[in-house]
């Protein structure tokens, strides 16, 4: 286990000093709006919706709040550090057990997805509480003491990290980065992100705005990390028509050959 994982990270390291040639599209302008649309959205949703919203929202349903306060703990980052952990050690520990290069180079590239989701979530995180302490705005519970729009910058206390939202940061930061590898799954990962965003709202821990934020800061972690891998040919490969994931179907043909069913995941 502690050679085979010596070995994985040396050839990690040894790829990524090793910029390729990026085809990507040239795209910059239309980021470039995207991204002045989002912060001009966060502006008039903060000016004009977050008081509303996180005043009428007190009202809900009891079963509507409890179905969402069960549904906001899907956003917290531990279990998802824990799962990507435990699949890079198991995939790195079942490797050279004689079951064929094929399912070696599966079991590799099953560790490399995990890598990245775990990386993603990772430097979403740190931007996420970077975001919060500098900006140090009160969450909703105290809306009634001192308005949406109160900032005590650089602060630790919970109270005021409102902005962005951590759970919308981890849930669009990891529905994204299983998103590029498994597309088939996308609108339904995307379905539970939205989901748990809302959650945020519902239960009075964020206003719309830190939603809105941390929804954004977490497709655009993504977004730069999967060049980044892709131009040093880790997880993902570029090519004159983008991005694509490096061997699709490789783990459910793999998979199948090893349980002998022929069923593809």
């Amino acid at each position: 286990m502690i050679g085979s994982l010596h070995i994985v990270s040396r050839d990690f390291i040894s790829r990524w000093k090793r910029l390729h040639r990026f085809h990507a599209r040239n795209t910059r302008r239309m980021e470039a709006g995207l991204s002045l649309i989002v912060c001009l959205s966060i502006i008039v949703v903060a000016l004009y919706g977050d008081e509303a919203i996180a005043r009428n929202i007190k009202s809900i349903a009891p079963p509507f709040y409890d179905f969402f306060s069960t549904i906001t703990r899907l956003g917290e980052s531990g279990w998802i550090f824990a799962t990507c952990f435990a699949c890079i050690v198991a995939a790195l520990a079942l490797r050279q057990r004689g079951w064929g290069r094929r399912v070696d180079a599966m079991l590799g590239l099953f560790a490399g997805r995990a890598l990245f989701v775990l990386s993603v979530n990772a430097v979403a995180g740190l931007l996420s509480i970077a975001f919060k302490m500098f900006f140090g705005r009160a969450r909703p519970r105290l809306l009634d003491m001192v308005g949406p729009f109160h900032f005590d910058m650089f602060s630790w206390k919970s109270s005021v990290l409102s902005f962005p939202s951590g759970h919308t940061v981890t849930a669009f930061a990891t529905v994204t980065a299983l998103a590029f590898m498994a597309p088939r799954l996308g609108t339904w990962l995307f379905v539970l992100a939205v989901l748990i965003a809302a959650s945020r709202v519902i239960t009075g821990a964020h206003y719309l705005s830190d939603v809105i934020a941390g929804a954004a800061l977490g497709l655009a972690t993504v977004i730069v990390l999967r060049r980044a891998f892709a131009a040093r040919q880790i997880v993902f490969r570029s090519r004159k028509s983008g991005i694509e994931a490096r061997g699709a179907g490789l783990i459910s043909s793999a998979f199948a050959g090893v349980t002998g069913t022929g069923v593809k995941i």
